[in-house]
């Protein structure tokens, strides 16, 4: 898609050397991550799996290595923890069905694809150290048609972090 890529854009010398004006860096886990967190606050349920899956098909974006977002706002830092669980969730879930993070779209060995180890995904430490500190008072956020979740349908994934949210669509494959 023509607008996964990230917002920086090399210097505009480089630019013009290359005669591509319009010319971005390439994407980054950050800018992943990002669309991901805006697609799940808009409740845009449909961009948000295919940006979910296609943060899964860059292997070497690990989760545990996604950068604190460390001058963000509080709520948008704890939304963002609880966030990376989901990813934590949805990708081990696969993981441990054994299709790793590298495995081809269409398989022709499936012999050498159970033989791979199982290397699960784990969440940033920034968001562990998160949980330390919820929300107070519980922050709601509703969803696009302004409903807000009751306490029993609050994934825990959001709700250690103070946050009641829907649980997005995160199954996917």
């Amino acid at each position: 898609m023509a607008w996964r890529h990230s917002q920086l854009r090399p210097p505009l010398s480089q630019r013009f050397l290359t005669l591509n004006i319009n010319a971005y860096l390439p994407d980054t886990p950050s800018a992943s991550f990002y669309r991901l967190y805006q697609f799940l606050v808009i409740d845009w349920t449909v961009q948000f799996r295919n940006e979910l899956e296609y943060f899964w098909g860059q292997a070497s974006w690990a989760l545990a290595d996604l950068p604190d977002p460390d001058p963000s706002p509080k709520l948008r830092k704890v939304v963002m923890a609880g966030l990376t669980r989901i990813m934590e969730q949805a990708y081990n879930r696969l993981i441990s069905r054994g299709l790793p993070r590298d495995a081809p779209a269409v398989v022709q060995d499936w012999d050498e694809l159970k033989a791979r180890p199982r290397i699960l995904e784990t969440i940033p430490k920034w968001a562990e150290d998160l949980a330390m500190t919820p929300m107070d008072p519980v922050v709601e956020l509703p969803d696009r048609f302004g409903a807000i979740p009751n306490e029993k349908e609050v994934p825990e994934s959001f709700a250690r972090y103070g946050v009641r949210i829907a649980e997005p669509h995160w199954v996917f494959v």
